[in-house]
Parts: C-alpha cells; structure tokens; sequence
C-alpha cells in the first residue's frame, strides 16, 4: 500500500537526499588543506573592509603582492562561520553542489529527458559522476566553479536551442560574480568566447551547419553575442583587483612543475588512479562512440568540441574533472540517452523501480550513520595535522622569533590556528617565481639529497615542524600492471632522515603525527 502511494517526486526527494548525504559524509570526512588560509584571509577582508594585495603569512616572501581571486569565497566563508562555525561552512558546502544537479536536472527534464526510463539511466550517469567529483567537493571553492560552469552551460544551450540571445543578457553579471568567487572565471570567459568564435565559423562555412544540422545565430544575434562577450570581459576589470586579477595567469602558464608536484593537479593515471574518473570518462566515451556507429546520427559539433576539450584537460589535470563532468551531463548524456533508446522499450516495472527506490533510501540512511559531524575542524583530524606540535609550540614562546620550515600540506592549517607564525610556504603561492624557478621547485629542493643543510643554512632555518614518518608509497596490483611501479612501504625522505640523524638538529617535540626539530 506505501508503495503504490510513492510517486516521482518523492522518489526523486529520495535521490536528492542520498546525494546530500554522500556529500556530508565526504565534507566531514576530511580538512581541506587550504580551509584555515581562507578563513583568515576572510577575516580580513572583514576586519579592513578591502581585499588582501600584500601576502601577510609567509616569511620566505616579504613585500610579495598576492592577488586573492577567491576574496568574495573567503569573505562568505567567514561570515558563514561567525553565524554557525563549521556546520554553518560545510553546510553551505553541501548545498552547493546538490543546487547545481538540481538545476541541471530542472533544465534536462523539462527539455530533454521528459520519460521516466530515460530520467533513470541519467540518474545512474549522475551519481557515478557524483562520486568521481568527489576528490573535489566537501569544503572546498572548487565546488564555485562546478555550480557556475552548469549555470554557463544551461544559458548557452538554451540560447542555441532556442536561437534566441536575450537569456544570455545574464553573462556579464555571472562572469563578474564569478571573477569575485573564484579564479575558474577564466573558463568561463574561454567558453563564451569560443561559442562566438563558433557561431561565427558556421556563418562562414555553411557545410558545417548543414553537415551537423546545426542551426546558426541570426546576424543580429551574433553582433549582440559579440557585444556580450566584450561587456562580460570588461565586468571583470570592475573586481576590487581590476587588471590585477590576470596577473597570476603567467606564473601558472610558463611552468608546469605543479602538475606532477601538487597533488591536486595529477594526471588522473598517475598513482593512485583516479579510478571513478577514468571510468567515467570511459563511459561517456564508449556511448559517444556507440550513438554514432549505430545511430548514424551525429551529436552537435559544438557539444562534441567543448566536451572533448574539457576532456582533454582532465586527462592532463583530475582538478578540471568537475568541468568535463558538468559538460558531458549537460551536452553529451541527454542526446546519447536519446538517440540510443528512442526506438527501445525498457521495462520499467514498478517492483524495479521500487526497489531502486528502497536501496537509494538505504544507502542515505546508512551513510548519514556513519556522517561524522564535526563543529571543531582545526582539533577533530588530529590525525593528519599537527595539532599537538602547534600547541607546544604556542606554549613555548622562546621558539616564537625563530624561522620556521613547514610541510606544504599544512601551511594553510598553520595560518589557520597560528596566523601570527610566519611560516615557509602554504597552498596559495606554490607558482610564484622565486630564485629562478618556482617556490615550489624551491620547497622540493630541501628534500634533495645533500641540499638538505645547505638549503636550511642559506635560509637561516632554526626551527622545524615535520611529518613524523613519510607517508607509504601504497601501489595496488592494476597500478604495478600498468606502470611497473612496486610497492614501497618503506620509502624513506631525505629531509627527515637528515633531521634524525644530524648532530645540529634535535627533536623537542614528537608524537605519531608531526615531530619539532630545533636547531641546537
């Protein structure tokens, strides 16, 4: 009787609900690196009333400008966290993404997917892309340019489909609300550029249009598109940086040792595989392929070109993994799902359907068990940062004047809990060119062997907080197959082996997370 009543809204409420619970466990579940830098440079936009032009944490840096292109996200961050602490921030973290596979679906099941056995299959689609995204959710800015990239995206398709410019009015105030949040704005400035640079090619090739039965801009259109594309580049010179806002371009440009040196800008084959994403891309792929060898139908060439460059970039960097989900949910899932099941009839019965149902409810019931709700970030993952060795460090104030080394994965913590330290390096200047190459390449030249003293002498170091242990180079059987690499628990870092045996250093301080090193 209960589920006879059960209709396609509530079960639908029901999805939503499982996804919000897979983000809340996976926000919870860990401390973005970068969390505590934000927060404070939140705070004082606050405080001064003005965005942050003088980078103020790290000591290897004086007088360094810094251009914070994510001062709005911090500003909001802060405010989220005097109302309601760290339940307030993830919370809004949480909802973020959830609003933008709402939006998405609203858009995608009005005009395209309007039958329940095509709106199911996009579901399955729609949660695998979920949690291959989620690397890059929980309380981290990433989530901006995901939500802002679907909002771009539906504007442009209603506008192609429609043939009519006036929804794209809404352009220059989201590139500019963009530019304010998060430095993803860039994509969204190329993607509307490239749309008038297409538009443009199929009034100049004719074959093209007719090849892909596409449909053009009227001329009329296009001059407005082109007046569109100008305003939306010139709202972003109106952000409190102005011109500024670029200047962090060329030092991510010219030198790419970020990409195999930060986690976060991995190829997704380096190790660990980022397995969901390589499925999913393969997926996508595979039906792609598969629409047009047995379809004979070709998707819109604009689609196709977007979704594989987007593509492309993924496979160089997992971090643009959420623009090539968005694009391939938005451009690419609909028409596959179309044209491939628009002749077949799939039994949709309702004991499936119930079924599918009751295991979504239970899947959500048992991921919000197992959700570790923390009000207290900087003390409840102890277990990776060095919560201990920051407050022995508090509470020994003849340590305070001296240089300090820091790992790199906990420079934003240590502003975080600590903004009056100075410390070596943290997550927001990784690419500033420095000695003739990057500060990262300068960080990593500590671990090199023999640099290690030289490198601590140069700098005048007295003082040190490190990991305790190198983490264990974990390589599972299909990543030895594939790459040849073997498994090494017992890798050993050159900076710490230095420390440990050394007779001018001692450790003051150690526990299983983080030990002190001080210069005797």
């Amino acid at each position: 009787m209960f589920l006879s009543k059960i209709g396609p809204r509530l079960a639908w409420l029901i999805f939503y609900l499982a996804l919000a619970l897979i983000l809340s466990v996976n926000s919870f579940g860990y401390l973005d690196p970068d969390f505590g830098w934000h927060l404070r440079v939140g705070e004082n936009i606050a405080q001064s009333l003005s965005v942050p032009h003088d980078q103020i944490y790290m000591w290897s840096l004086p007088n360094k400008n810094w251009v914070d292109h994510e001062w709005l996200s911090n500003l909001i961050t802060y405010g989220l966290w005097q109302i309601g602490g760290y339940t307030a921030v993830s919370l809004f973290f949480i909802l973020l993404p959830l609003l933008g596979f709402i939006l998405l679906n609203k858009y995608l099941f009005t005009n395209y997917l309007k039958s329940k056995a095509h709106r199911s299959i996009f579901a399955a689609l729609e949660l695998l892309a979920l949690i291959a995204c989620l690397p890059h959710f929980g309380v981290r800015l990433q989530e901006i340019g995901f939500v802002f990239t679907i909002l771009l995206f539906i504007i442009i398709d209603s506008c192609r489909r429609k043939q009519n410019i006036k929804l794209a009015y809404w352009l220059p105030p989201l590139i500019f609300l963009w530019a304010c949040l998060h430095g993803s704005f860039l994509f969204g400035l190329a993607t509307i550029l490239g749309w008038l640079i297409y538009e443009i090619i199929l009034k100049l090739i004719p074959g093209i249009k007719n090849y892909f039965n596409e449909q053009a801009l009227s001329n009329k259109d296009l001059i407005k598109l082109a007046g569109i594309v100008l305003i939306s580049l010139a709202a972003t010179l109106c952000t409190p940086y102005r011109l500024e806002l670029y200047s962090f371009l060329s030092e991510y440009g010219t030198n790419r040792y970020y990409l195999s040196h930060i986690e976060e800008w991995r190829t997704p084959y380096s190790i660990p595989f980022a397995y969901f994403q390589i499925i999913y891309a393969q997926i996508i792929v595979i039906l792609v392929i598969a629409t047009r060898t047995y379809t004979k139908k070709y998707l819109s060439l604009w689609k196709l070109v977007l979704s594989l460059g987007l593509l492309l970039m993924a496979s160089r960097s997992v971090r643009h993994f959420p623009l090539w989900a968005a694009a391939s949910l938005i451009f690419l899932a609909p028409n596959i799902i179309k044209l491939t099941l628009e002749n077949t009839k799939i039994f949709y019965g309702k004991f499936i359907s119930y079924l599918a149902i009751f295991c979504t409810l239970l899947i959500a019931l048992v991921l919000g068990l197992q959700t570790d709700f923390t009000s207290k970030p900087f003390t409840n993952y102890c277990d990776r940062y060095p919560c201990g060795a920051v407050q022995f460090l508090k509470n020994s104030p003849h340590y305070g004047d001296l240089k300090i080394f820091n790992d790199y994965s906990w420079g934003g913590y240590l502003i975080g809990v600590w903004p009056e330290k100075k410390i070596f390096i943290d997550g927001r200047l990784p690419q500033y060119s420095f000695n003739k190459h990057t500060m990262l390449e300068e960080y990593s030249s500590f671990f090199q062997n023999n640099q290690t003293k030289e490198k601590f002498n140069e700098y005048v170091i007295n003082l040190v907080l490190f990991k305790s242990t190198e983490a264990p180079s974990s390589v599972d059987w299909f990543e030895q197959l594939i790459t040849g690499e073997k498994d090494n628990r017992e890798r050993k870092n050159p900076l710490i082996e230095y420390l440990k045996n050394s007779a001018d250093w001692k450790a003051v301080y150690s526990d299983k997370v983080a030990t002190v090193y001080v210069r005797k």
